[in-house]
């Protein structure tokens, strides 16, 4: 068996690497994002299974692989094709979802509970939504926080812009820096300044180590180890 390393990659390469390993596979086998970072407890539960500690750093997911963090845990999560990364905190849990359309890879993320900090890459081709039970956000690169309850959610920007939409009225309004969004599940929506604290903090910022590992195997069972620094 084989094995190459490649310590420094750019974006084309990143993009071929995943046109080749996603692409060309069907959308329910396809691996789209990997894990970055993972802290305490953690777990994956793939279509049709059932949650189990699977996670570990580099590991590939799947369209409809579902994500959760415990009440130790924290995972940030890379998408392949332009390093977008979401940041799971505690007690938070949600599945991704990609389709391959005519514009790129449309991404859905569904976001059951928990806190979320979402850090999107320009989206030039391709959608990028995050629902939960109350709003929908949808996004073409930004930066902020989905904190999801059962009365609703907060919707917290940090850079850029969120439109978020809520599910029972169909409001629409647009969060931007400095600003929160409360969405109810009663139809209500409303956008104020953030207040002081009201921002939640990052623990993975302060871990070491931006880079992930990914093993790639063909047929023949050559390997390729990629490392990807972002």
């Amino acid at each position: 068996m084989k094995t190459s390393y490649y310590k420094y990659l750019l974006i084309p390469i990143i993009t071929l690497i995943f046109s080749v390993a996603v692409y060309g596979q069907s959308n329910t086998n396809m691996g789209i994002a990997v894990t970055a970072k993972l802290m305490g407890s953690t777990e994956l539960k793939v279509s049709g299974g059932e949650y189990k500690p699977d996670l570990k750093r580099g590991k590939q997911l799947n369209d409809r692989d579902w994500v959760r963090t415990n009440s130790d845990g924290y995972l940030a999560l890379m998408f392949l094709d332009d390093k977008s990364l979401l940041k799971l905190r505690e007690n938070s849990e949600l599945e991704i979802q990609a389709v391959k359309s005519s514009t790129g890879l449309d991404k859905s993320i569904l976001m059951s509970f928990g806190k979320v900090k979402a850090e999107i890459s320009p989206q030039s081709s391709g959608e990028f939504t995050i629902t939960t039970p109350t709003s929908v956000a949808s996004v073409k690169g930004t930066i902020f926080w989905i904190i999801v309850t059962l009365e609703g959610d907060q919707i917290v920007g940090i850079e850029g812009t969120v439109i978020v939409t809520n599910k029972e009225s169909g409001e629409t309004v647009t969060v931007g820096v400095g600003q929160t969004a409360t969405s109810s599940s009663d139809g209500t929506i409303v956008v104020a300044p953030t207040p002081e604290g009201g921002v939640p903090d990052d623990p993975g910022e302060t871990d070491e180590g931006n880079q992930i590992r990914i093993r790639l195997e063909n047929a023949d069972g050559d390997s390729k180890e990629i490392i990807i620094n972002y």
